[in-house]
């Protein structure tokens, strides 16, 4: 297949088919009209097992029956994925790449870091211009995009960057189960003095107003984790509940929001997203945990590979996989696509009800 030229990106229509000469951007407005949402999924690092986990969801029947999916990366990684795993090649990939990388499974490279960041930009700026209604994202390798010169602590802050999005959060959703966090990529050891009071009334509207508007929940009821064990327990273990969290919850339910806690971190999650389980989480739509390992040790347990992170707060839907890499598994052939595909039917059911292209 010819290389379209520097920069400007390519659509191929069909696995070794010709170059396209439309514009990536068809089905925008003036273009022909798309009967079903089009969903664009970032291949990954090309080392680990986002190139095939895109592909393989991008094959998936009842995906391609709901959803219009481009797979956005290098269409030379992708075909030699495609053939080295005998899995079959996306029908539609959208390539803004101006590197060629060696695919060398297991050996992140700074080569394919920035392949892989021109991914995420293309597609982030296609879906703010209109061209699609969602982008889904596989994992990268944030050390080795550092390395290649970029300012990358996750893709939930970079987009905010790029998008100029003044406050977001980071969503996991496994069905019912759903957590948000308050603090990101964060060392532990800075986690106390970035819980603040502006910064949880801030997280808790967004999440309140996202849930609603998002995820079609009316008036969601939010549990909130303490920063300390047992809650602080009456500032025994810590202070931050009763000084910070406390008052930052009772603002917000003065503003009518359904908020309650703080709630011990070991226990909150139990009957979350099960009501019938019981428990203190049974009855909440969400928990707002206080850092990143609160959070999402509980929500990788319960997903076992089948969760999704949705950004909140930014201009466009992005979901992700809930997992990394993987680069000791890459080219094995056996990587489970159910994140990927979760994270799919999650951003097209999102995308549906904003009303996206």
């Amino acid at each position: 297949m010819s290389r379209a030229s520097r920069g400007q990106p390519r659509l191929a229509l069909s696995a070794g088919g010709g170059a396209d000469t439309t514009s990536a951007g068809a089905g925008s407005a003036g273009g022909p009209v798309r009967a079903r949402p089009r969903i664009l999924v970032t291949m990954g690092d090309p080392a680990g097992i986002g190139p095939e986990v895109a592909l393989r969801a991008a094959a998936t029947p009842e995906l391609a029956r709901d959803f219009d999916i481009s797979v956005v990366g290098s269409l030379r990684v992708l075909e030699t994925w495609a053939s080295r795993l005998g899995i079959r090649m996306a029908p539609s990939v959208v390539d803004p790449c101006t590197r060629i990388v060696k695919v060398e499974p297991g050996r992140p490279s700074t080569i394919g870091a920035g392949v892989a960041v021109e991914s995420i930009v293309h597609a982030a700026e296609m879906c703010r211009a209109g061209e699609a209604a969602a982008m889904v994202t596989a994992p990268v390798a944030k050390a080795a995009i550092v390395d290649a010169g970029y300012e990358f602590t996750g893709h939930t802050e970079f987009l905010a960057n790029l998008l100029g999005a003044p406050s977001v959060l980071m969503l996991f959703v496994h069905g019912g189960f759903r957590v948000g966090l308050a603090t990101t990529h964060l060392p532990l050891a800075e986690v106390p003095a970035a819980i603040t009071l502006e910064l949880l009334v801030d997280k808790l509207v967004l999440l309140s107003q996202e849930l609603d508007e998002r995820l079609g929940i009316s008036e969601p009821r939010i549990a909130v984790a303490g920063l300390n064990p047992h809650a602080g327990e009456s500032g025994r273990t810590g202070a931050e509940e009763e000084t910070i969290i406390v008052p930052a919850i009772k603002e917000v339910r003065s503003a009518g929001m359904q908020v309650e806690g703080p709630f011990p971190a070991d226990s909150v999650f139990l009957g979350l997203g099960s009501p019938e389980e019981g428990g203190p989480g049974s009855g909440f739509d969400a928990v707002l945990a206080m850092y990143h390992d609160q959070g999402t040790i509980p929500v990788k347990l319960r997903g076992r590979g089948g969760g999704v992170n949705v950004t909140l707060g930014l201009p466009i839907v992005r979901t992700s996989v809930d997992h990394g890499t993987a680069f000791d598994r890459a080219g094995r052939g056996d990587a489970d696509p159910g994140s990927m595909i979760a994270a799919v039917r999650l951003a097209g059911e999102i995308a549906a009800r904003a009303g996206g292209t």
